[in-house]
């Protein structure tokens, strides 16, 4: 997503103002922002810990890590989907590229991943479980997330000015994915050995498993996967990138 420098205030006005309206009207604040997580592990402990999560060591911990990750991607793409209608009048009025207002509602989320990470990383030095150099793995998994965030909202914001109906198509795209994507599961309990490469094809999938071998299992990632996991990221980006630039002329005018 290549941006003018010129418009880096605007990206960072976008997401504070995203921000403060996402969490300034309510009485907890941005304390909802994490209490949402933390509810989720909540629940889905109780329900899996004693089956699902018996055999995985510090079950929370990989719930925790899963919700995070999938959280951050869910949001970010739910919330960029909408941002062209939302800033309609001000891309009508002022000359403001609209990869801008994309980049200001995925960094808008971005804040609220970041804390959440914080969270994660307080309960692994709660439970002695600690952090090895693995972890300066994790912000090439979080860049990589972000690739793939920043391309798939890319389109979703220009389908939802072409076709209204992508909002409710998106919201049950991610609660399909929710449960196809290893969040309070092994993918090895469900998925035999042959058609494990088939399943790894969702890069969120590996984006999770990478981010849990770099802070629960305290191991780094094979270098090749990884470079594997970019590349796929980096493809999906690039043929986004070019679907937008085919839809972005018109869009000003369908708004």
């Amino acid at each position: 997503m290549k941006i003018d420098r010129r418009y880096v205030n605007i990206i960072r006005e976008f997401m504070i103002s995203g921000f403060k309206l996402r969490t300034g009207g309510a009485v907890l604040g941005f304390a909802w922002t994490l209490l949402h997580p933390l509810l989720m592990l909540l629940i889905l402990y109780m329900l899996f810990s004693k089956r699902i999560g018996s055999g995985i060591p510090h079950y929370g911990i990989f719930l925790m890590v899963g919700i995070v990750h999938w959280n951050f991607f869910s949001r970010a793409t739910a919330n960029s989907l909408r941002s062209i209608i939302t800033r309609r009048v001000m891309l009508n009025n002022v000359h403001i590229p609209i990869t801008a207002v994309v980049a200001g509602s995925i960094l808008e989320v971005f804040v609220s991943f970041l804390f959440e990470l914080f969270i994660v990383g307080g309960f692994i030095l709660f439970l002695g479980i600690g952090f090895s150099k693995a972890v300066f793995w994790l912000p090439f998994v979080i860049f990589i997330q972000l690739l793939l965030i920043a391309g798939i909202s890319l389109v979703l914001a220009c389908f939802n000015v072409y076709f209204k109906d992508i909002e409710y198509v998106w919201d049950v795209m991610l609660k399909i994915g929710f449960f196809v994507t290893p969040i309070f599961y092994e993918p090895s309990m469900f998925v035999s050995r042959q058609k494990l490469s088939l399943y790894l094809i969702n890069p969120l999938t590996r984006i999770i498993m990478f981010a849990r071998d770099i802070l629960l299992f305290r191991r780094s990632p094979d270098p090749i996967n990884m470079l594997c996991l970019f590349l796929s990221a980096l493809v999906i980006f690039l043929v986004c990138y070019l679907v937008f630039k085919k839809l972005e002329g018109a869009i000003i005018e369908r708004i």
